[in-house]
């Protein structure tokens, strides 16, 4: 999802590879239609990854150490004493919570991390033992910093609106332990929140993609059944084989990162603004007929 502290928390580069074992449609591809890789099904709605799906990050080595000051300043407000200077703390909070996180992710845990407990041992560390509010306040102060680092690529915003309008529900369905308040006010800062019917960070649900809890709380907040839903991300085994397991469509981009290899995508494309040509083949097809039954209703398990 994905950054460290509030960015998407499913980090990792880009590598541009050849995929196979799934159908690629380049953007100009005209002759595959989507009927023939999406199967029997027609898609009603989208659920999008975050991090290196729909937006880029970079970490904000200046914002951070900047947070780090207003809340050293903070602290000593409060009587918190004493207080250790800005680049201490970066170093044995953030960066020490960045380390839990990323091992958590590289073990493959299925439930969420207690990041407050995290933000609790690393801030006690450096002797300090905050209240409850005053360590909400803090925390907030680093999540914004980390919106500096995000990045909404050119056309993203346009494409979910070009599907939302072809009649298609559009949600988000995101590895990321930080607090749910910081992680829709980042959404809302980055213009957004108000792409998306539905918004399903596994801070809320307490479960990791590929578990099946974050998938099934996502699809009924979006209200589409697995069978008329299809999964867009980009790695295969939180996005394609966790969505796959409860019924669903996969689409694989490769723009930002690409993970190709066994158990790939039903479809797997280029950029994100291909989406927009394949939903409406796929919805055409479905006119005509040639992709079979419209699907009101399918299983989730």
């Amino acid at each position: 999802m994905e950054p460290l502290a509030a960015g998407p928390a499913e980090a990792s580069e880009r590598h541009p590879r050849a995929t196979r074992g799934a159908a690629t449609v380049p953007a100009t591809s005209s002759h595959l239609t989507a009927g023939h890789v999406l199967g029997d099904r027609r898609i009603r709605g989208l659920l999008f990854d975050y991090g290196l799906t729909l937006v880029t990050f970079e970490r904000p080595d200046a914002a951070l150490l900047a947070s780090f000051g207003t809340i050293v300043q903070r602290l000593r407000e409060a009587g918190v004493a004493p207080v250790p200077e800005a680049e201490t703390l970066l170093r044995e909070v953030h960066d020490h919570i960045e380390v839990a996180v990323a091992r958590h992710e590289r073990a493959g845990h299925l439930e969420e991390i207690d990041l407050v407990g995290e933000e609790r041992i690393a801030y006690a560390r450096c002797g300090l033992h905050l209240p409850d509010q005053l360590l909400d306040e803090v925390v907030d102060l680093v999540q914004q910093a980390w919106w500096e680092g995000i990045r909404v690529p050119p056309g993203a915003v346009e494409v979910l609106g070009e599907l939302r309008r072809s009649g298609v529900r559009i949600g988000l369905c995101s590895n990321a332990p930080y607090r749910s308040r910081s992680l829709h006010a980042q959404l809302e800062h980055l213009g957004l929140l108000d792409c998306f019917d539905s918004v399903t960070f596994s801070s809320e649900v307490g479960r990791r993609k590929p578990a099946p809890e974050i998938f099934n709380a996502a699809l009924d907040s979006l209200g589409v059944d697995a069978a008329s839903c299809a999964m867009v991300g980009d790695r295969r085994r939180e996005d394609v084989a966790g969505a796959r397991a409860v019924g669903m469509a996969t689409i694989r981009t490769r723009e930002h990162h690409d993970d190709p290899g066994p158990g790939d995508a039903d479809l797997v494309i280029d950029r994100l603004g291909d989406l927009v040509a394949v939903i409406r083949r796929q919805h055409e097809d479905g006119r005509r007929g040639s992709v079979g039954t419209d699907t009101e209703s399918g299983h989730r398990r």
